[in-house]
């Protein structure tokens, strides 16, 4: 529900008509200076990797139950922004930040955290009450630029996920820790215990960590964000099946789509372009299943006829890529562009045009 809240600003001021000493100030946006709750639950659920000991034995053993506790690193860290802890620890532990012991109770608090996740999940109600909408905005806006920079991880290397990820949580945890300034959670002890777990090394943050460490016995699901995901997933898919039947129909397109996917994938570009059109559009079709969003990429990049041009020159040999940086150089080392956006703005240059064409000739014949 939005509040109006306004404020009167000196530079806002005017004289009245009536009244030189008479004020007005300027309208406020009633939705975004209004209260603004962001709605969220995030989810903790165990890691089912059970023993063979423990699979032959359920009924016996009962539901498994497993504890999460307190963590040196996660209380050094939720301690350490005094304004963030003064805020919020005074109503949990009833003493005031100018009480001398109010940093041991604290951290005392942080340092006896406990609680049990069953095969049931336990949920937690994040949801953050923010006095302004537009601060909302402007901290949706800055998490979702922490997470897309995590999407551009590659999801086929568990180093790099395990370092992308790390990354992630100290951006998040940073960002989680300004939001005192903002408003308050809906659920504070709730609120803390999502912190925790984003802190503590036994719940994974990301499912594909889960098989390569054994040590994970919990993951976090964020409701709102595997809708919003799947969602997205949707609209990617529906999207590149429209995108992909168009392509079908144009042979210059669909030819060039295929040879930028072939290169993103390290594919054998020679062996790929040896393959005949039914190949290309099987293989084309499962990475339109797989990867429906690099496919609408590669289908909307203006410049893709031209960059499969270039790539497909590189494999004739016509040009030659440096094996040690982007460069690209005719075969007889006449300098075209220290990569490939530098090639297309040569290859797209009037005064090179005669060399396009005895470049595009020289295709035709193989």
């Amino acid at each position: 529900m939005a509040l109006n809240n306004p404020e009167i600003k000196a530079s806002e001021i005017k004289d009245s008509p009536k009244d030189n000493k008479a004020t007005t100030a300027t309208k406020v946006d009633p939705e975004l200076d209004g209260q603004y709750i962001d709605k969220r639950t995030v989810t903790i659920s165990l890691v089912h990797n059970y023993s063979n000991y423990r699979r032959a034995n359920l009924k016996v053993l009962g539901q498994r139950k497993e504890t999460i506790g307190s963590s040196v690193r996660s209380c050094q860290i939720l301690s350490s922004n005094a304004d963030e802890v003064n805020a919020y620890f005074p109503s949990l532990i009833g003493v005031s930040p100018n009480n001398p012991e109010f940093v041991t109770r604290v951290k005392a608090w942080l340092s006896n955290i406990q609680f049990t996740i069953s095969e049931n999940d336990f949920s937690l109600n994040t949801s953050f009450i923010y006095k302004h909408k537009r601060d909302y905005l402007k901290v949706k806006a800055e998490e979702d630029r922490i997470n897309a920079e995590y999407e551009k991880v590659d999801r086929a290397n568990t180093a790099a996920i395990k370092e992308a990820l790390k990354r992630k949580i100290e951006a998040l945890n940073t960002l989680e820790s300004s939001k005192y300034k903002y408003g308050r959670p809906e659920n504070l002890e709730q609120y803390l215990m999502y912190r925790h777990c984003l802190l503590y090394k036994d719940v994974a943050k990301d499912i594909a960590l889960i098989n390569s460490d054994s040590t994970l016995r919990f993951y976090i699901k964020d409701e709102a964000k595997e809708a919003e995901k799947q969602r997205k997933l949707t609209e990617q898919k529906t999207k590149a099946m429209k995108n992909f039947v168009e392509l079908n129909g144009t042979d210059a397109k669909f030819n060039a789509v295929f040879v930028a996917m072939c290169v993103s994938r390290n594919d054998n570009l020679n062996e790929m372009l040896m393959k005949d059109r039914s190949e290309k559009v099987s293989i084309l079709i499962d990475y339109v299943n797989k990867y429906p969003d690099k496919f609408n990429k590669l289908y909307e990049d203006r410049n893709i006829k031209l960059k499969a041009f270039i790539e497909t020159l590189i494999v004739r040999g016509e040009l030659v890529r440096s094996d040690f940086n982007q460069q690209i150089s005719t075969a007889d080392g006449t300098f075209i562009g220290s990569n490939m956006n530098e090639a297309i703005a040569w290859f797209e240059n009037p005064d090179n045009k005669d060399v396009r064409t005895a470049y595009e000739n020289k295709l035709k014949l193989f």
